[in-house]
């Protein structure tokens, strides 16, 4: 058992205090499983409540064409049960999944392999599916996971997929940590994906509501355009085609690919004895065999070389953005692009006032760095106020004209010392209940460590002004980046 000194992170009795006091220091304890589970435990007395989590690190760039959307779809399947979980008699549900996947095998094969499928055959092979689902209803016991929480005072059951991380999440007593421990080890090696087929329509419903939000399927095309090459091409839910054409067979190799003990990470924060929960989890996850080493993603982003620009209208608000290639998380470059971007924004930041408040040109303006694992986007975006007559065009000039002052005089050292107070203050608010905690902690340990949260803070307080003018210079040229327009049009 290691230990590691995370200095600075606690909001203590909800009160804020000054970042690094000495007597701040929280915790981490870390444990790792011979299989290759990290175990990080942040013990804080008081409620008896802990904070339990599952990260995977996994998420919608381990996809690939053809089965984009699969890790949020699977997230959706971890509660459909498992051999013990959801189901009053596994054999005779098993027996029936059989003859359904079997069906549907011959079903997809008759309409996405051939160019003309025999309809009539799959109507009645469907009609037949439906049949069988309806039979198999009577086996399954709905939301048991669920209620298996809810039983024994569990809050906050829930979950989500992102571009790398998948996450589970539920808060429970004390004492109850054991059963988190059972019920995540059963998911984590004997799930059964039940009810694939009507829950792959569930996400192709939100996916069709998603398509019709105003301005959706422009800003989809905007990030495969500037993505392009890497699978942060996609969105988390996938392509509306992939999602009709996933199989279960998909599911269930990525799952056994995925959802193994060395590409997991477990944290628990809250009241609790570190020995206990350390023996636990060498009970109930250390039989869990290790799963084969998961590589990193091949191709991040290639350099772009050139500017891009890209149109569209619909019902959404007019709008311009203008984005910038940057590194990924953890390169150095990052800190003074990240303390820029909140120099830029705000209703005290430099586009408001500039774009808003002295030439009344624009409703809204925002600017954001987004470093993720692999690659990194900088945005600036303004929407214009049209009842004045401008258009999105009409901003980009401003938009650039900011930038290139960025460029020659940077900012000043008051901008530079609010935008680090900002930082400091978000950050620390962020962790003020153990929710967040265990959520920054099981993110950052997958991607470069724990540790990182404690650096990247240190690396911001020593941004500097000349740090801010080389980054300006070396990201913001137009062979770098890729604006978006769009216009509001009532004729479509």
């Amino acid at each position: 058992m290691r230990k590691g000194f995370l200095v600075g992170l606690l909001v203590f009795n909800f009160l804020i205090w000054p970042l690094f006091a000495s007597d701040l220091k929280l915790e981490v304890i870390e444990h790792k499983l011979p299989n290759g589970l990290k175990i990080l435990m942040l013990p804080r007395s008081g409620v008896p409540r802990v904070v339990c989590h599952i990260y995977y690190r996994v998420g919608s760039i381990n996809e690939r064409p053809g089965i984009t959307g699969l890790a949020h779809v699977l997230e959706h399947m971890m509660f459909k049960g498992t051999k013990v979980m959801g189901i009053t008699d596994f054999e005779a549900d098993h027996a029936l999944n059989r003859k359904i996947d079997e069906l549907m095998e011959k079903i997809y094969r008759e309409k996405y392999w051939k160019k003309d499928g025999d309809k009539a055959k799959v109507a009645e092979w469907e009609k037949e599916v439906e049949r069988l689902i309806k039979e198999e209803k009577k086996y399954i016991i709905k939301d048991h996971l669920w209620e298996t929480y809810m039983k024994h005072g569990g809050t906050g059951l829930n979950a989500s997929t992102s571009d790398e991380v998948t996450g589970y999440y539920v808060t429970l007593p004390a004492n109850k940590i054991e059963l988190q421990m059972f019920l995540e080890a059963d998911r984590m090696v004997n799930a059964y994906f039940r009810e694939f087929y009507s829950e792959k329509d569930v996400v192709m419903e939100e996916r069709r509501l998603s398509e019709n939000s105003p301005g959706y399927l422009f800003n989809e095309q905007v990030r495969a355009t500037f993505f392009v090459g890497s699978p942060y091409h996609w969105n988390v839910i996938g392509w509306m085609e992939d999602l009709k054409r996933m199989t279960k067979q998909d599911l269930i190799e990525f799952y056994n690919k995925y959802y193994v003990p060395n590409n997991a990470v477990a944290v628990y924060v809250g009241d609790f004895d570190p020995k206990r929960v350390i023996e636990l989890a060498e009970k109930y996850f250390g039989p869990i065999p290790r799963g084969q080493d998961i590589e990193p993603i091949r191709t991040p982003v290639p350099s772009q070389d050139c500017e891009k620009r890209i149109y569209g209208e619909g019902l959404a608000p007019s709008q311009i953005a203008i984005w910038f290639h940057i590194p990924p998380d953890g390169h150095p470059d990052t800190y003074p692009l990240t303390v820029l971007a909140s120099i830029l924004t705000g209703d005290t930041g430099r586009l408001y006032k500039s774009l808003i408040k002295e030439k009344d040109i624009a409703s809204m303006v925002s600017a954001f760095c987004r470093p993720q694992w692999y690659v990194g986007s900088f945005v600036v975006n303004a929407r214009p106020k049209t009842e004045k007559g401008i258009k999105p065009d009409d901003l980009e000039k401003d938009l650039w004209a900011e930038l290139e002052k960025v460029k020659k005089e940077g900012v000043t050292p008051e901008e530079l010392q609010k935008a680090k107070n900002r930082y400091e203050a978000s950050f620390i608010m962020s962790l003020q209940s153990p929710t967040a905690l265990a959520s920054r902690l099981g993110r950052a340990e997958l991607n470069r460590g724990w540790r990182s949260l404690q650096t990247d803070l240190e690396a911001i307080k020593k941004v500097s002004n000349d740090d801010i003018k080389a980054v300006a210079s070396k990201y913001f040229v137009r062979l770098n980046s890729l604006t978006a327009i769009y216009r509001r049009s009532f004729g479509r």
